[in-house]
């Protein structure tokens, strides 16, 4: 199974090294949702975060805004 890494950009980086093993692309942008509303439930009022989906070959595959 491919491994996509879930990195949190809000002005920083904080990098995912271990990632995770998605069936596919789909799985993966399926997750990144998830994280981007948990975060926007966690962060209320406070500025917002993307999660930035990368591939296991080093390859941007998605931002997703969490929403505050």
């Amino acid at each position: 199974m491919p491994k996509f890494h879930f990195e949190i950009v809000d002005g920083y980086k904080i990098e995912d090294p271990v990632g995770l093993e998605c069936k596919n692309e789909e799985q993966a942008k399926s997750v990144a949702q998830d994280i981007a509303r948990q975060i926007a439930i966690d962060l209320v009022g406070t500025q917002s975060r993307t999660i930035v989906v990368i591939d296991d070959d080093g390859r941007e595959i998605l931002k997703i805004p969490s929403k505050t």
